[in-house]
């Protein structure tokens, strides 16, 4: 009994233990790992791309043979009527009737069926592409609501410091009122401050939950803890990141988007392809293996055991114009089709560029507003000063304070916008991938 005891106890023990240590931190790539097991979007995709793969298959099989086996039994009744020098005379059949063939048919020339396995190929490189690029915007997806949830903490860490000054500021200024040095618009401006921070915070607070369950629906975990932001990393960014030609070069060699409209491009000249064959012949070689009996009135009593090889070609005269108005309306599916991958193109080369002028914008306005909250601390530290010494007023104060809060909620956004747009150029030059977001982890204070 006591030792039942003891075993329940050292359970009990390691369960609060367990309960107690230290969440690990989420980082974006085990966010990105755990989500390729869980997201609805992804997976949906992959099993999409899966069913389409098989079309290659299906494309395939037209060049083998096919065999056909086939077959009836039954039973026959005939009223017969014959001529005879006595006159006509009739008499009733009953008899079965046996029929099993079996045919093979081997296709040796069929241009349409080479189209078709061509153009097969191209559509299901295609969906690998639509799925490459569904894999990068899991990661941007990801990315995302990631940062998003690291500044709305970091927010609301800031305007919690914010209350609490601002709290202090306020019965500072009921004190001062209490003794006659303050007045009433100085409580009044602390109050009314203090109430817009208050409101603030709950913001903050709620936009944090709300991209906490994001992530819990893309990766099925309870998000708690997340690797934070390392700023020292950041200064290197300008120097390792690259120039903006590399990244267009890139982007018409890699982007899922523009290979996906390739491949397209691909499929609809393979349809004109196969809507021209309609006018070629086509040949194949067929066996036949049959055996039947009673087949036919004629051959009533009558086996035939028969094996037939032959070459059967047919040879397409008219439809109608159906086949002539088939390739111009796929003609006009090209020219489609390729003003689509004009349009990608340039719209990977206008957002590539987007990004990387708005990131080193980005790299400006971070130094800016490091330098901003440097100098709105020495000028807090100096008002406070003065308001201490009765050279400043409380409103004075306040208003520093505000300025630095400020300066420090734009210096961090201006952080996560920065690696936010790496993610997004790598995401449209088709190089966002598992090897890429280990590269950008180098970011996050990990361990």
């Amino acid at each position: 009994m006591i030792h039942k005891k003891i075993k329940i106890f050292s359970i009990l023990l390691s369960l609060l233990l367990a309960s107690t240590q230290p969440h690990a931190a989420d980082s974006l790539l085990s966010l990105y790992q755990a989500a390729l097991n869980y997201d609805a979007q992804y997976k949906g995709t992959v099993a999409d791309t899966q069913a389409d793969r098989e079309e290659i298959n299906k494309a395939r099989a037209l060049f083998f043979p096919k065999a056909q086996l086939g077959g009836s039994y039954g039973r026959g009744d005939t009223d017969r009527v014959s001529q005879t020098l006595f006159g006509p005379r009739e008499d009733t059949l009953k008899y079965d009737t046996k029929n099993l063939a079996l045919t093979v048919r081997q296709p040796l020339f069929n241009k349409e069926t080479l189209a078709t396995y061509r153009s097969a190929k191209a559509y299901v490189k295609g969906k690998e592409a639509i799925l490459q690029n569904e894999t990068s915007t899991l990661i941007t997806r990801i990315a995302s609501a990631y940062f998003e949830l690291l500044y709305a903490e970091e927010k609301t860490t800031v305007l919690q410091n914010k209350v609490s000054a601002l709290g202090q500021q306020l019965g500072q200024a009921s004190k001062r009122f209490e003794h006659g040095e303050g007045t009433l618009t100085e409580i009044s401006e602390a109050q009314a401050s203090l109430d817009v921070a208050h409101a603030e915070l709950l913001e903050a607070k709620n936009s944090a939950e709300a991209y906490k369950l994001a992530l819990s629906n893309m990766t099925g975990l309870q998000v708690e803890v997340l690797a934070k932001l390392n700023t020292e990393k950041m200064a290197t960014i300008k120097e390792n990141f690259g120039q903006l030609d590399d990244w267009l070069k890139t982007a018409i060699e890699n982007s899922p988007e523009i290979l996906s409209a390739k491949y397209a491009l691909e499929v609809a000249q393979q349809e004109v392809e196969k809507k021209q064959a309609g006018h070629l012949p086509t040949l194949d070689l067929v066996g036949v293996r049959s055996y039947s009996e009673n087949d036919s009135n004629n051959t009533l009593g009558s086996q035939f055991d028969t094996t037939t090889v032959a070459l059967q070609f047919n040879v397409p005269i008219f439809a109608g114009g159906f086949v002539n108005a088939s390739v111009r309306q796929s003609v006009s599916r090209v020219a489609a089709a390729r003003e689509e991958l004009n349009q990608k193109t340039r719209d990977a080369n206008t957002n590539i560029q987007k990004y990387y002028q708005h990131l080193q914008s980005e790299l400006l306005s971070m130094q800016a507003y490091t330098q901003a909250v440097k100098s709105s601390e020495i000028a807090l530290d100096g008002t406070s000063k003065s308001f201490n010494s009765g050279f400043r007023t409380n409103i004075d104060v306040l208003n520093a304070q505000q300025r630095l809060y400020e300066n420090k909620l734009k210096l961090s956004k201006s952080y996560y916008v920065l690696v936010n747009d790496i993610v997004n150029i790598k995401h449209i030059a088709g190089v966002l991938n598992e090897a890429q977001l280990q590269n950008i982890n180098q970011f996050f204070l990990t361990n």
